[in-house]
């Protein structure tokens, strides 16, 4: 069994797990091209790393996720992380170790906003400001990037707490939507960032619509 089957093997258990607290909803990929693409996505709780799993386990996807390394630290908690063969990453570091994944072969997933994002510091758009890393990730590679919004992981494990709510007879319902960008044309980093950013800021109210069954 290689890397990636065993990796894909454990998000499908995270799934059935995640499906005890939450029903799911994630629509369909951005892109079933082989190969490595950079994702982009929001963060607002801790579950979006174990929605995300449970998301490209149905997809049928192996993904590599950027996440901060002191999370690797915590008992049970980092060897989840290992086994879903996420990427352990500290400050500007980050960017030359999705580079060298990519540079392998195998789509990343980033989270440019760096941290849990509370509700009173969303803007209109419901997420924070990213960090423009992610923008020069997308000109260094010229690779394409998918773009996703997720809504409700901050109602299933809010900021601060350290579980999710796991309520079977009360299940939460988490929404993901997608899009896809291809490569992002722009020339400085910033630029680059802000069209990845309105790419996302798009899926996540598309996932808010859904979640108020708009859509």
């Amino acid at each position: 069994m290689t890397s990636d089957e065993r990796a894909l093997r454990r998000m499908r258990q995270v799934g059935r797990v995640l499906r005890l607290a939450a029903r799911l909803d994630v629509g369909p990929p951005a892109s079933t091209q082989a190969g490595p693409v950079i994702h982009a996505a929001n963060h607002r709780s801790f579950a979006d790393l174990l929605f995300a799993a449970a998301a490209f386990a149905q997809w049928g996807q192996p993904i590599r996720c950027l996440v901060a390394a002191d999370y690797f630290a915590r008992p049970g908690l980092g060897r989840l992380l290992r086994d879903l063969r996420c990427i352990p990453v500290e400050g500007m570091a980050a960017i030359d170790l999705a580079k060298d994944v990519l540079a392998e072969g195998t789509p990343v997933a980033i989270m440019p906003e760096g941290r849990l994002v509370p509700p009173d510091e969303w803007d209109e758009g419901r997420v924070g400001r990213p960090h423009p890393g992610v923008g020069r990730l997308a000109i260094d590679t010229g690779l394409p990037v998918a773009v996703a919004g997720a809504a409700g992981t901050e109602e299933l494990w809010p900021r601060g707490r350290d579980r999710p709510y796991v309520r079977p007879w009360k299940r939460r319902l988490l929404t993901m939507r997608t899009g896809f960008l291809g490569p992002v044309d722009a020339e400085r980093s910033r630029d680059a960032t802000a069209a990845i950013w309105d790419g996302v800021k798009a899926c996540v109210a598309e996932a808010e619509a859904a979640k108020r069954g708009e859509g």
